[in-house]
């Protein structure tokens, strides 16, 4: 919970690929508009505490609830009232059946393990979500071939990488070796500190504001770990095995890293 608790503090610091961008917010608002035409205001369910998922347009009516597993981000991220968001495990939803039509998720099924938290999760979801009713989730998928952790360094101390986001992105994605294995978000840190120890000294020749590059100490000697899905791995687990979903439509954004950060849509069978 203590890296949780970090990000809450530095969230300001967190961008686009890490949260969502205009294009990514403009494919849900098609989505949920597509579903809605025809069906009426949903109800919604909002995995995590993204603001910009609440502040989606959403239709007149529609009724909004989230989900997070972490009350030092619901404290500090979530911009709804209180009582529209709870304190929960995502494969452990006090949620009735079919009483969601939406399920909004933004770079989140990463956070669960692999296979056992990602099968308890779609059984969830399969209970949770009504018939004909969507899944929208932006995910995190390793690019074939992978990088090496070396090449991502280099490219970092070159001054290649615009930005903390993407480095945290594209480091944890190189260190990620298969679905059986896992990143631990340590690992990252100690990575960036063995090539560049002092990150004063780093910040400055990179032009990036030293603050910025500080945000990266939330990941110093932390344990949670990252577990990069394909869109194949997640259309198995969705579609196959637990199953219950058929996938509709996968969004690939055009900003950089965008082909890692597809949205997918999942309609409930």
């Amino acid at each position: 919970m203590g890296h949780w608790v970090d990000i809450a503090r530095q969230w300001e610091q967190v961008g686009p690929p890490l949260r969502p961008s205009s294009q990514d917010i403009a494919f849900c608002k098609d989505a949920i508009d597509r579903w809605a035409r025809d069906r009426g205001a949903p109800r919604a369910l909002i995995l995590g505490v993204t603001p910009e998922l609440y502040h989606l347009p959403w239709p007149m009516g529609t009724d909004v609830l989230a989900v997070d597993h972490t009350q030092s981000m619901i404290d500090a991220v979530w911009p709804g009232p209180r009582d529209a968001v709870i304190c929960a495990d995502w494969t452990a939803m006090p949620l009735p059946a079919g009483s969601r039509n939406i399920v909004l998720c933004d770079g989140g099924v990463h956070l669960l393990a692999h296979p056992h938290d990602h099968r308890a999760f779609v059984r969830v979801l399969r209970r949770v979500v009504a018939s004909d009713g969507l899944c929208v989730f932006r995910l995190y998928v390793p690019p074939e071939p992978r990088e090496s952790p070396d090449a991502v360094l280099a490219d970092l101390l070159a001054g290649r990488v615009p930005n903390l986001n993407i480095l945290k992105l594209r480091l944890a994605m190189a260190m990620h070796e298969d679905i059986t294995q896992w990143t631990e978000l340590g690992r990252v840190w100690d990575a960036i500190h063995q090539a560049a120890p002092d990150f004063a000294r780093l910040a400055s020749q990179l032009g990036w504001p030293l603050g910025h590059l500080l945000a990266i100490n939330t990941y110093k000697d932390c344990p949670a770990q990252y577990w990069f899905l394909s869109v194949a791995d997640v259309r198995h687990l969705f579609c196959t095995d637990p199953g219950g979903f058929s996938l509709e439509r996968v969004n690939v954004p055009t900003y950089e890293l965008g082909e890692r950060c597809p949205t997918i849509v999942l309609r409930r069978a």
